[in-house]
C-alpha cells in the first residue's frame, strides 16, 4: 500500500512540476529536480509517516539509489523551506491527494 502512494506522489509531483519520472529520479543538483525530490520525501516521511528505510527502498526499486542520511537531510531541507515559504502549503495540498 504505502508503494502505491510513494508511486502516486511521483505521479503528482511529476505532473505539477512538468517533469517525468526519469528526471525526477535521475542524479542531478539542479534545482527543480532536487526540490521535487525534496517535496518527494517530505511528503512521504511527514505526511504518510513512512520510514527513512522505506523510502529507501522505493527509491531504489525506481532507480534512484539514496542514503537514508540523504533522505533525511532532504526532508530537514524541505520542512526549513516550507517555514520561510507559506506558500509551499498550498503545494503540498494539491500533491497530496491519492487517488486509489
Amino acid at each position: 500500500m504505502k508503494e502505491f502512494i510513494f508511486k502516486q506522489y511521483v505521479d503528482n509531483i511529476c505532473s505539477h512540476m512538468g517533469m517525468s519520472s526519469s528526471e525526477l529520479f535521475v542524479k542531478s543538483r539542479k534545482a527543480e529536480i532536487v526540490d521535487a525530490r525534496q517535496l518527494l520525501f517530505y511528503l512521504c516521511s511527514e505526511k504518510r509517516k513512512m520510514a527513512f528505510t522505506e523510502i529507501k527502498s522505493y527509491a531504489d526499486k525506481v532507480g534512484l539509489v539514496q542514503d537514508v542520511s540523504n533522505i533525511a537531510h532532504a526532508v530537514h531541507r524541505f520542512k526549513a523551506k516550507l517555514e520561510k515559504d507559506p506558500d509551499l502549503s498550498f503545494i503540498i495540498k494539491k500533491i497530496d491527494k491519492i487517488e486509489y
